[in-house]
C-alpha cells in the first residue's frame, strides 16, 4: 500500500513539473529561444545596403540603425545592428538571450585570433535571428564587448519596448554621422 501511495505522489508531482513547463512562460520563467544563427559582416557592412536594409549608402553611414523584423508564421526574430565602428582587425559574433524576460543581444568584438589589432577602423554589421520568439510587446537591451578595452560590457540600447505585432522597424542608435571610415568598402 506504502509503495502504491508513493507512487502515485510521483505521478502526481511529475504532472505538476510537465504543465508547469509547458510553453516555458510560467511565473519567473524565460522563453526559450529554439534556434538561432548570427553573422556579422566584413568591413564595410553586407554590402548592397539598398536590397537589405533599404537605406541609401549616404544614409548608412549618416548613424548607426537596429532594424529588426517579425515573422509571426515562423515566430521568428532578426536584429541587424547596422554601422557599429570597431577596429578593422577582430572576431565578432551576437547572440540573443532572455534574461528575465529582457531580450538581450550581445555583440562581441575580441582580437583577430587572439593575436592583435590592427591601426585602422571599420564599419560592421551585426545579424542575429532567433526562432521561438512569441508575437508580443518585448524589452530589448543591446549590450557590446570590446574585450581589450579595459571597460567590460557596454550597453549601447538600454530596455527599449518593442511591439513585434508592428512586423519591423528601426532604431536610431548613435546618430552622429561616420565619415572617415564609412562608404569605402562597398
Amino acid at each position: 500500500m506504502k509503495t502504491r501511495k508513493t507512487f502515485q505522489t510521483l505521478a502526481l508531482l511529475s504532472i505538476l513539473a510537465l504543465a508547469a513547463s509547458c510553453g516555458g512562460y510560467a511565473s519567473g520563467i524565460d522563453p526559450k529561444l529554439d534556434h538561432q544563427q548570427d553573422a556579422v559582416s566584413e568591413c564595410g557592412g553586407f554590402g548592397t545596403y539598398e536590397q537589405a536594409l533599404q537605406v541609401s549608402a549616404e544614409d548608412y553611414c549618416a548613424a548607426e540603425r537596429l532594424h529588426w523584423t517579425y515573422d509571426p508564421a515562423s515566430a521568428t526574430l532578426r536584429l541587424l545592428d547596422a554601422r557599429v565602428l570597431l577596429n578593422c582587425c577582430g572576431d565578432h559574433s551576437m547572440t540573443l538571450s532572455v534574461i528575465d524576460g529582457v531580450y538581450e543581444a550581445y555583440e562581441l568584438d575580441e582580437p583577430e585570433d587572439g593575436w592583435g589589432r590592427c591601426l585602422c577602423m571599420c564599419v560592421f554589421d551585426f545579424s542575429v535571428e532567433a526562432s521561438g520568439v512569441p508575437e508580443d510587446l518585448i524589452t530589448l537591451r543591446l549590450l557590446r564587448e570590446v574585450t581589450d578595452d579595459g571597460q567590460g560590457v557596454q550597453v549601447v540600447l538600454e530596455d527599449t519596448q518593442i511591439d513585434l505585432g508592428q512586423g519591423s522597424g528601426v532604431i536610431v542608435i548613435d546618430d552622429r554621422p561616420e565619415e572617415v571610415w564609412c562608404g569605402q568598402e562597398y
